[in-house]
C-alpha cells in the first residue's frame, strides 16, 4: 500500500512540475512577446513609417532579433531591399481661434493631399446641395478658393455618398479644399493613396472644434517620394531532415508613420503579428526537430498596398511551388472570441485541421472561416498558387484601428499564449 502511495506522489508531483515548467515557459513567451510589441509601437519607432526612417528603425530591430534566435538569411543578407512611392505628412497643421489641434486625434488629412499654408474660411454644407441643382450651381458661382467646404460624414448615405464622392474627386466648385465633419473623437487614418497628388487638401476634423468656427489656419508638408527604399526582413532555420520543401510564417512590420508631430503607435496592426512571428521562430529554434525548412518574413509596405508581400512573391528567395503551407499573422493581440481563418472556405483540409487541433486540446473558444480576401499580406502568395491563409484574432476588448489609441499599454493579448499554441501545433502536423 505505501508503494502505491509513493507512486501516486511521485506521478502528482510530476505532473505539478510539468504544469508548473509549461506555465513557466509560456509565461516567457508573453513577456518575449511584450517585449517586442513594446518596443515596435514605441516612439523610438516613429510609427514604423516613412517619417524619421521609422520603417529602416523597426526592420534593422527585427534583423537583430532574428540573429539572436540564430536564423539564417534566405537571400545574401536578411534584409530585401525595395523602392517604393510614399507620401508622408512630416508636418500637419490645423489652429482654430489660436488653438493648435493634435493631429490623429482632432483632425487628420487624407492620404493624396497636397503641401498647403493659408488662412481659409469655413463653409458647411448639407445633403439638400445634392438634390437643389441651384444651390451648387449658386457655389460654383462663387470664387471659393480661399474657403474650405464641409459637411457631416453620417449624413452623406446612399446617392448623397455618391455625389459627394464626385464632388471630393472632381472639385466642380472650384473650392480651396474640403473637410469631412466627424461625430466621433477616435479618428482614423490611413496613408493608402491614389497614385497622384490631388489638387486640393481633403480633411477630417472632430466636429466638437468646428461648432460655430468659421475659419481655420492650416498648413500641411507633404514630402512625395518616388523611390524611398523599404526592406523585408526574412530569415529561416533549416529543417533537421534532407527537405526542399518550406513552411512560411509572415507579418507586417510596417504600420501609419507620422501625421505632422503624431506617431501611430500600431500595437495589434501589426507588432502583434510580428512578436507572434517571432516567437513561433523562437519555438521552433529551441525545439530544433521540425521536418521543414521554416521561414519567417517580415514584410514591409503593407499599409500602402501590399508592397511588401507582392515584391517577394514576384521576386522570390525560394521555388514558390516548394512552399507546403503560409501562415499570415495580423493583428492577433486579442483573442476572447476565438480566432479566424481567412481562405478557410477556400482551404477546407487545412481549415480542418486546425479545427481538429483546436478541438482536442480546447486552446481558443472558436476557429472561424472566411472566404478569399484580399486584405493582407497572404494574398500574393496565393494568387500564386501558394496554398496561403490569413490569420487574426477576435474579440472586443480592444477595438482601436488605424488610431493614436493602439498602444501597447491597452493591448490586452487576452489568448495569445494559446492562439500560439495552436499554430504550433498545427505547423507541427505537417
Amino acid at each position: 500500500m505505501n508503494q502505491i502511495r509513493n507512486r501516486i506522489k511521485t506521478t502528482l508531483s510530476l505532473i505539478v512540475v510539468f504544469f508548473l515548467l509549461t506555465h513557466n515557459a509560456y509565461t516567457q513567451s508573453k513577456e518575449y512577446a511584450s517585449e517586442i510589441i513594446k518596443t515596435l509601437a514605441s516612439p523610438s519607432m516613429y510609427g514604423r513609417g516613412y517619417v524619421n526612417n521609422g520603417c529602416e528603425i523597426a526592420a534593422d530591430y527585427i534583423v537583430s532579433k532574428m540573429q539572436q534566435l540564430n536564423l539564417q538569411p534566405l537571400g545574401e543578407s536578411f534584409k530585401q531591399d525595395f523602392p517604393v512611392k510614399v507620401k508622408a505628412y512630416p508636418k500637419a497643421s490645423v489652429r482654430i481661434c489660436g488653438k493648435e489641434l493634435v493631429p490623429g486625434s482632432d483632425f487628420t488629412v487624407m492620404a493624396g493631399s497636397p503641401s498647403v499654408k493659408g488662412h481659409f474660411k469655413v463653409k458647411t454644407i448639407d445633403s439638400s446641395y445634392f438634390t437643389t441643382k441651384s444651390k451648387i450651381d449658386r457655389l460654383k458661382k462663387k470664387d471659393l478658393r480661399n474657403s474650405l467646404i464641409a459637411f457631416h460624414t453620417p449624413l452623406m448615405k446612399g446617392n448623397y455618398r455618391k455625389s459627394l464622392d464626385s464632388l471630393l474627386k472632381v472639385n466642380y466648385i472650384n473650392c480651396g479644399g474640403f473637410i469631412q465633419i466627424s461625430e466621433k473623437s477616435d479618428l482614423t487614418w490611413s496613408v493608402y493613396s491614389p497614385p497622384f497628388t490631388l489638387d486640393y487638401p481633403v480633411l477630417n476634423i472632430v466636429q466638437k472644434h468646428l461648432d460655430k468656427r468659421n475659419s481655420l489656419d492650416l498648413e500641411i508638408e507633404l514630402s512625395d517620394n518616388e523611390n524611398y527604399l523599404i526592406s523585408n526582413v526574412i530569415g529561416y532555420l533549416p529543417s533537421q531532415v534532407k527537405s526542399d520543401s518550406m513552411l512560411v510564417i509572415t507579418a507586417h512590420y510596417d504600420h501609419l508613420g507620422m501625421l505632422g508631430n503624431s506617431y501611430f503607435p500600431g500595437a495589434n496592426d501589426n507588432a502583434s503579428g510580428v512578436a507572434m512571428m517571432l516567437d513561433l521562430a523562437r519555438e521552433f529554434s529551441e525545439a530544433g526537430n521540425q521536418k521543414y525548412n521554416i521561414a519567417f518574413m517580415a514584410f514591409a509596405g503593407e499599409e500602402i498596398g501590399l508592397l511588401g508581400s507582392k515584391y517577394q512573391s514576384e521576386h522570390p528567395y525560394l521555388d514558390l511551388s516548394k512552399i507546403k503551407f503560409l501562415i499570415n499573422l495580423d493583428m492577433v493581440g486579442t483573442g476572447s472570441e476565438g480566432i479566424t481563418m481567412v481562405n478557410g472556405e477556400q482551404l477546407p483540409g487545412y481549415f480542418n485541421q486546425m479545427v481538429s487541433i483546436n478541438d482536442e486540446s480546447n486552446y481558443v473558444s472558436k476557429v472561424v472561416k472566411r472566404g478569399e480576401s484580399c486584405n493582407s499580406d497572404h494574398c500574393p502568395f496565393y494568387l500564386k498558387g501558394v496554398p496561403a491563409v490569413f490569420i487574426y484574432s477576435m474579440g472586443k476588448e480592444h477595438l482601436a484601428y488605424h488610431n493614436l489609441n493602439d498602444t501597447f499599454d491597452r493591448l490586452p493579448l487576452t489568448d495569445y499564449d494559446d492562439i500560439l499554441r495552436l499554430i504550433r501545433d498545427f505547423l507541427y502536423s505537417f
